[in-house]
This record gives C-alpha cells, structure tokens and sequence, in this order.
C-alpha cells in the first residue's frame, strides 16, 4: 500500500502538471468504489477546475474550484495516472477525468481504492477527525517530544504496530516502519515501555530519514505503486530490511535479515543488530 512518500509524491506532481487545468467531464467506468455516487462526483467536478492538490496521512485530496474536494485513498493497487489526447481506457481504468491536454485517469486493479466527495471547508470535521489522525511526521512541529509521549503512552504495545497507527503518527505503514526500527537499532517485537531514550531517538530520526529519502527518490515501488507518469520509484534499492529477507544486513555486521509475522503484518529485522 503507497504510504506518505509515495502519496505525497504523486501530490506533488499532481500540483506541478494539473493546477488550474479544467475537468471538461468524467466517465466512471466502475462506480462501487465512488461515494456517494459516480453520478455525484460526475456533477461535482464536470465545469470545475483543479485549485489545489493536499494530503493529510494517506490520503490524497483534490481541491476543486466550486468548493468541493475529492478525497482519494489508493489502498493496495490504486493509481492515478496523466493520458495523453485520444486515449482508451484499458481494463482497469474506472475514472477519466477528461480535460484539456488529455486525460487524469484512476486505475485500480484489485478494486480496493476509494474516492469520496465532501465539501472542503468540512474535511477536519467528517474525515480527519473522523478518522482520529495523528501528526504528520514531516511537519515541521512534529519534535521528538511529541513522538515519545505518543508512543510511552501505550508501553504495553509492540513498536510496529503502533508506528502504524495513524492516530499515533499519521502515513506510516509496512514500509517505512520496518526502516525505523533498523535505524533505532531495535526489534519491531519490542514493547514500548522497554525502549530507552537512545532507542525512541533513533526510531525518531529514522523514520523521518527513511521517509525523506524515499520522497526524494519518488517513493517505493515494492509492490504495485507508480507516480502519476506510470514509472516507479527509485526507493525500494535503498531500503535497509524491507523485502530483504536473507540478505546481508547493510550495516555490515554480518547479520542477514530476518522476516517473521507480527498479527497479519510481515516485519524485516536484522537479529544481529536489532535487540
């Protein structure tokens, strides 16, 4: 599933190519994933034009110019992605937004990505509130203090897990959780109320560090993510651990990295240098 990298990327390049272009209609092809109708969306966006592009976890909004917003989460397989003049939808295309240079289309394969329209000025109250997010770790207010009084709150719990509780922190998932525990130097088995100072630093600067990277690269394609051109990102050769298992450990301790279950989850961990 894209996490905040790979979100926040294809946001970026949203801003860069589709700021201001007009959606001259919308064609939904598959319509069991529009809420709370593709007829709806179709007459919410059709004369609008794009006034902004955000984020806010997981989530990817399109700000239109009538005051609606189009609230996006890609889930396993979704994606957008910019058609030239003349294009056929294929397959998996279930929304062409239709508009002057071409197309922005919404592919999803597994069919698990959702789009939902609401009133922009509404969005805190009926989604993000709704869903009890969490800060936004790239935010520049997001210090060290407020990561470790989330996290000491619950001692009881594994550092995994919580790390992908948006509540806790927003836009973490598999991925970039199984990074900052290699950057801290700790198992993701650990129980919270058992980590010192040292170890909750070190989860800290390597999630923002693994996070940072991975934008600065266009995110990770480890499974099926593409930015909004089709083309994957660079990330997935940097990881530490993440879908290394049985490779040397790039600290070069001579670990090799080691993939168990944590619930339904995977988590990579080098055995040698994480404790």
């Amino acid at each position: 599933m894209p996490e905040l990298p790979e979100v926040e990327t294809v946001r970026r390049q949203m801003e860069k190519e589709l700021m201001g272009s007009k959606i001259l209609g919308v064609k939904a092809r598959f319509g069991g994933r529009i809420f709370p109708s593709s007829a709806a969306l179709a007459e919410a966006a059709a004369g609008a034009s794009f006034k902004g592009f955000g984020r806010r976890a997981k989530l990817l909004l399109l700000h239109l110019s009538n005051g609606w917003t189009i609230v996006t989460h890609l889930k396993m397989t979704g994606r957008f992605l910019l058609a030239p003049a003349g294009y056929e939808p294929k397959k998996h295309d279930h929304i062409v937004f239709r508009l002057p240079k071409g197309s922005l289309v919404f592919n999803d394969v597994r069919k698990f990505g959702y789009l939902k329209l609401f009133r922009t000025g509404e969005l805190e109250e009926k989604v993000f509130d709704k869903e009890g997010y969490g800060p936004e770790p790239l935010a520049p207010s997001f210090t060290f203090e407020k990561f470790r009084a989330c996290l000491t709150a619950r001692p009881k719990k594994k550092i995994k897990p919580l790390l992908m509780e948006q509540s806790c922190i927003a836009g973490i998932g598999n991925i970039y959780a199984d990074e900052a525990c290699w950057y801290g130097r700790t198992r993701p088995t650990r129980m919270v109320g058992t980590l010192s100072e040292v170890e909750l630093k070190g989860i800290y600067r390597g999630a923002l560090k693994s996070m940072k990277d991975s934008l600065d690269r266009r995110g990770s394609s480890a499974e099926d993510f593409m930015d909004l051109y089709g083309k994957e990102g660079d990330n997935v050769p940097h990881l530490r651990v993440y879908g290394r298992e049985g490779e040397k450990c790039r600290r070069g301790d001579g670990g090799r990295v080691k993939k168990i279950r944590i619930g339904s989850r995977g988590a990579h961990f080098c055995p040698k240098c994480q404790k």
